[in-house]
């Protein structure tokens, strides 16, 4: 009789088990369908609306960059510079809350949500290339626009200085190329694995939450993010000799490639294998 409430109990367990991998497996594929949907309606969108939605991108990223150089200003000198790199994780959130929740075209934010369509072949990779170039160059250019606005504005409002910028974009370039990939791979990772939990949820406070949370870690570690290190170093090339066009686009190569793996791969395509792998097989 024992043994018979062992096994009925043993039997219960197991049920229990499979009907929560059961679940589990259908909110990974909830998220998963959520985002290929996502990267899908950002497919169908007009170049000429993309490219727009992309420079608006670029100036509202800008306010990240802005506060940070206004930071570095009140606190230099004050206290130590390294801890004030650190602080920038306190501010550094701003544009990127104004940028995803205004929906506005963010590259960082759609290397894996686009790269997902193209995995599950509904795409092809020259489609992937198209909307990614679309996206880089309104991003660029918004930025680059900000960086010259708030260069000459800023000093007359005694929020910082050309000097600020300067020392900003050196402390961006001052690594080697091979750290500064390494460290774009990790900003990349960090903005796809974003757009997955932002897919996890429907709740707007939680969104916020989860955006400060991993851009501010981004912030934290220094971690190059091509488009706010755009602004940062074309902002320093704009007023100083010391930092060559050659610098600035070495830079913007580096910085673009390591968050495209770290979108792309790292999240995108190990999420995908993970989905085709073991849920698939069941379908």
């Amino acid at each position: 009789m024992e043994n018979k409430e062992i096994e009925q109990k043993d039997h219960q367990k197991e049920l229990e088990k499979k009907s929560s991998d059961i679940k589990d497996d259908n909110e990974y594929s909830v998220i998963l369908s959520r985002v290929i949907h996502e990267g899908e309606e950002i497919f169908k969108i007009k170049n000429k609306a993309m490219f727009l939605s992309a420079v608006i991108a670029g100036l509202e990223i800008g306010f990240s960059y802005f506060l940070i150089c206004t930071l570095y200003y009140l606190m230099n000198g004050i206290i130590d510079t390294t801890i004030i790199f650190k602080l920038f994780a306190v501010v550094y959130p701003v544009g990127f809350i104004l940028v995803i929740l205004g929906k506005s075209a963010l590259f960082t934010e759609q290397t894996s949500v686009l790269a997902l369509p193209m995995l599950n072949g509904q795409r092809s990779i020259w489609e992937l290339f198209r909307v990614w170039g679309v996206v880089i160059l309104g991003n660029i250019i918004g930025g680059n626009i900000f960086a010259g606005f708030i260069g000459v504005l800023a000093p007359h409002l005694n929020l910082f200085t050309e000097e600020t910028m300067i020392e900003i974009g050196a402390h961006v370039l001052k690594e080697t190329s091979w750290v500064l990939l390494a460290s774009a791979i990790v900003a990349g990772w960090l903005m796809g694995l974003l757009t997955w939990l932002l897919n996890s949820t429907m709740n707007s406070l939680t969104h916020v939450v989860l955006i400060i949370m991993i851009t501010g870690v981004i912030g934290f570690g220094g971690f190059h993010h091509s488009i706010v290190g755009n602004i940062e170093v074309f902002g320093a090339f704009l007023h100083t000799s010391e930092i060559s066009a050659l610098d600035y686009l070495w830079f913007l190569f580096l910085a673009l490639l390591g968050n495209s793996i770290g979108g792309a791969v790292v999240v995108g395509l190990f999420k995908y294998r993970i989905f085709e792998s073991n849920f698939k097989e069941e379908l």
